[in-house]
Formats: structure tokens, C-alpha cells, sequence
């Protein structure tokens, strides 16, 4: 069985963590103010941070453990700012501590939730989670859409083949920070795909020569979920990740999800700023 850690940010600003073994019903009773604790008086709610762990004692550890950090640490960890969690620690063991672990599960798995650039917000109260694993030349991304799925516009299945523009309807993205510039991968439900290399911000951008990433979509009445198995290019060693969507509804209203989003009126997943996530440096660096 799976657990779940987890962190809510309240309408007062205040974030609370708890654990469950099932998350989306667990969100809905916090909703219908089903526990009369601390979360009851304090909506409107807002799924901030998750965890998955295979055991209800490592959920409940790292309950504990986030319990006694600071808000700014915790916020630092919606954040994935691996650093200033670091920089946060009280002292010399905790940070040593605190550096290990977080190291440890960037490489094993990262879990952020996306939120809609504020000026081209859906119609309805969609959620999207992304996750991440890491090797040394691959990331395994995993996207999860919750909401009223038969109100989005899908692509039809197709071959898995590379196609460009696939950006311009409902699509899913991985960008890499990479010396001299980043990569871009473009994750289709149709289970298309395209890979890009850029030199700079929008410059340079040159088709990626990758194996294509092994892309599988499943579908229910309240959510769409796309995992992608993505080689990297050898010799490259990412710093910084970016995970990124467009979702497009059946009015044609576009909502276009990030887990940071730069300054100003519209979207722009390329911006430095959308590329929110320190990794791990490689072993022996």
C-alpha cells in the first residue's frame, strides 16, 4: 500500500502537514471540513506538496520530521530549493542531515503540484502533480491531472512518433538546464513526442537527437495521467529542471502550468525562472 505526506496552505497562510493512505479522499474530507481540527476554520485549502512512501511509518516520519521545520523551510521545499533548505538548517548536523536526505530523494523522486499562470486560469478547479525520478541518464516524469476530464481537448491516440507544435494543444514538458543552454521534451497524450537542444533563452533550438522517450496515458472520468521514461543524452549533466503543461478545454480555453512562472502577463516556460528545481549534482563531482 502507498502513503502519502503532505502539506495544505491555508486561506490564513499557514501550512499544515499531515499523512494519509489516499490522498485525493483525504483532500475532500479536509474540503467538506470533515475533521473539526485546524483546517476546518481556515479554507479555502490548497494542496501545495505531496510524498509518496511505501510504508505508513516512513509517512508518518516524515510528518514528524517537516512538523519541525521552519515555514520558510517548508516553503523552500514546495519551492524544491534544495539549497536554501540547506542554508535554513539550524545547524551543522541537521543541515548535514537535512542535505543528505533531500539529495537522496531528488535522485529517487521529486514530487511538485503545477499551478496555472494566473492571467489564463482554467474554468474549473483542475489539480496537476508532477513527479520525477532520476538516474544518471534518465528521468521517469509522471504527470497527474485531476478534475472534470471529459471537459479537456485530447488528442487522439497516435503512433508514438516525434511531430512538432505539439505545444499548441493539450501537451506535457520536461525542460533541462544544461551547460550551454537546456533541452526541451515535449509530452503528447496522443503518446507523441518531440525532443529540442537550445544554445541560449529561444536561441539555437535544433532537434535533440534521443531515443523516444516511452510515453503510456491512462484515463478515468477524474483524471489523466501521462509517464514518461526519457533517456538523456550522454555526457550532459542537468542542474535544473522545469516541469511544465498546457491544458486545453473543449471551449478551447488554454490554462498553461508551472511550478514557478516569471514575472509578467503571459506564460513563458523557456524564462529561467520556470526552471524551479535544483538537482543533485553527479556522484564524484
Amino acid at each position: 500500500m502507498t502513503f502519502w505526506t503532505y502539506m495544505i496552505q491555508c486561506g490564513d497562510r499557514h501550512l499544515y502537514v499531515g499523512h494519509t493512505n489516499d490522498l485525493e479522499k483525504r483532500m475532500g474530507e479536509h474540503q467538506a471540513g470533515v475533521f473539526a481540527g485546524y483546517t476546518s476554520t481556515r479554507h479555502p485549502l490548497h494542496l501545495v506538496w505531496s510524498q509518496e512512501f511505501p510504508s505508513r511509518y516512513e509517512a508518518v516520519e516524515a510528518e514528524r520530521r517537516l512538523k519541525g521545520w521552519s515555514k520558510a523551510k517548508k516553503l523552500a521545499l514546495i519551492r524544491g530549493d534544495w539549497a536554501l533548505i540547506s542554508a535554513l538548517a539550524k545547524n551543522k548536523r541537521e543541515g548535514r542531515a537535512s542535505t543528505s536526505s533531500a539529495q537522496t530523494e531528488k535522485v529517487v523522486r521529486m514530487s511538485h503540484f503545477l499551478h496555472p499562470h494566473p492571467v489564463q486560469i482554467p474554468s474549473e478547479p483542475f489539480s496537476l502533480e508532477a513527479t520525477a525520478r532520476f538516474s544518471a541518464d534518465r528521468i521517469r516524469a509522471r504527470f497527474r491531472l485531476t478534475g472534470p476530464v471529459k471537459l479537456l481537448q485530447l488528442p487522439p491516440r497516435a503512433e508514438p512518433t516525434r511531430r512538432d507544435n505539439l505545444w499548441q494543444h493539450t501537451c506535457f514538458e520536461a525542460f533541462l538546464a544544461i551547460e550551454g543552454g537546456y533541452l526541451e521534451f515535449n509530452l503528447s497524450p496522443s503518446t507523441e513526442w518531440a525532443a529540442y537542444r537550445f544554445s541560449g533563452y529561444r536561441e539555437g533550438m535544433a532537434p535533440l537527437d534521443v531515443e523516444p522517450p516511452g510515453i503510456s496515458v491512462s484515463r478515468t472520468d477524474h483524471t489523466l495521467e501521462l509517464t514518461a521514461d526519457i533517456a538523456l543524452p550522454p555526457g550532459l549533466s542537468p542542474t535544473r529542471l522545469g516541469l511544465s503543461a498546457v491544458i486545453e478545454e473543449v471551449s478551447g480555453r488554454k490554462s498553461y502550468w508551472a511550478l514557478n512562472h516569471p514575472p509578467g502577463d503571459k506564460p513563458d516556460f523557456h524564462h529561467a525562472d520556470c526552471f524551479a528545481i535544483e538537482l543533485p549534482a553527479p556522484s564524484g563531482s
